[in-house]
């Protein structure tokens, strides 16, 4: 009886931790992302992240395959509440100049967070971005191998 309670408890566990830890990223509306990263043409020459210690702000600047460039903000500052929940475009960073917020972000960072998933030449620091954008445990795991391999030591060449 023990060993049926066990199976049975080990078929249900398994698949929902499975669902739970390869979970699709959320979609977006094309339609609602902010017009300036749809006017971006794929494939991009370089998507590049930056992470300020602000409180973990994020900056994202994308070339695209005609050499356009548009760079992205995605405020964290230490005590504010929202964390991650604003976009701005025109600079790396919300309190640079240029920087001018986006009305209804959400798709928009969304695009950003695929566009980054998708990106083949991620560096130790752009998945290290992606995970706390996205917050997936295959995120934590992946950024947890860099460390293993000292990705993140500024001593390392």
């Amino acid at each position: 009886m023990r060993t049926k309670v066990v199976t049975i408890c080990c078929l249900v566990v398994i698949p929902v931790l499975a669902f739970w830890f390869f979970r699709p990223a959320p979609g977006y509306d094309i339609q609602r992302v902010d017009s300036k990263l749809r006017a971006l043409q794929r494939p991009y020459q370089s998507v590049k992240t930056e992470y300020y210690m602000d409180g973990g702000s994020i900056g994202i600047k994308i070339i695209d395959r005609d050499g356009r460039m548009e760079q992205f903000a995605i405020p964290s500052h230490l005590g504010a509440p929202d964390r991650y929940t604003k976009v701005f475009v025109g600079a790396m960073h919300d309190r640079t100049q240029g920087a001018v917020e986006i009305i209804k972000p959400e798709h928009t960072k969304r695009m950003l967070i695929c566009i980054l998933q998708n990106y083949p030449n991620r560096t130790a620091w752009d998945n290290f971005t992606l995970m706390v954008l996205r917050r997936r445990p295959v995120d934590f795991g992946r950024c947890l191998i860099h460390k293993w391999q000292g990705d993140y030591n500024p001593d390392k060449p």
